[in-house]
């Protein structure tokens, strides 16, 4: 085992010998002080460019392979979420907001005009009337024969 020094391991790396003192805090075997197994520090290297290349590597600041990886990731999931969307469309399991407005905005004034529509309808059946109880009935009846209405409607 013999041992070189920084320049030689940074030439042989084709590394500069500020990036192979930065490697060696990142891990880099080092056996003493300026001191390193070439070997070791060449198969530790490869390693670490393998991770880089997988996008496993944790120090990615440089935004290189990895980065370009988690943004090949992401694209691939924005296409396939997209795919999901025109499938639920074409299923007819998806709606378009517009659509849903419009039937709730059509449904909300169909039932405000028949709710409006039930006094003046039953007013004059209620002229006259002195019992509660009758008056409530006949509001009640009123009432269920607009939500049948708008039940009929619905199918």
């Amino acid at each position: 085992m013999a041992l070189v020094g920084i320049s030689q391991v940074a030439r042989v790396l084709n590394l500069s010998e500020r990036r192979v003192q930065q490697l060696a805090k990142e891990g880099l075997p080092r056996e003493e002080r300026g001191k390193y197994d070439l070997a070791n520090c060449m198969i530790w290297y490869i390693r670490y460019l393998q991770k880089k290349l997988e996008g496993k590597s944790l120090g990615a600041e440089d935004g290189g392979a990895s980065s370009l990886l988690a943004e090949k990731r992401r694209l691939m999931k924005a296409d396939a979420e997209l795919r999901e969307i025109e499938l639920a469309e074409k299923r007819k399991e998806l709606v378009a907001i517009v659509d849903v407005e419009k039937s709730w905005t059509d449904l909300v004034l169909e039932v405000k005009a028949r709710v409006l529509a039930i006094a003046p309808r039953i007013a004059a059946d209620l002229v006259g009337e002195t019992s509660r109880v009758m008056i409530q009935a006949k509001i009640e009846k009123a009432s269920k024969e607009a939500l049948a209405l708008l039940e009929k409607r619905k199918a």
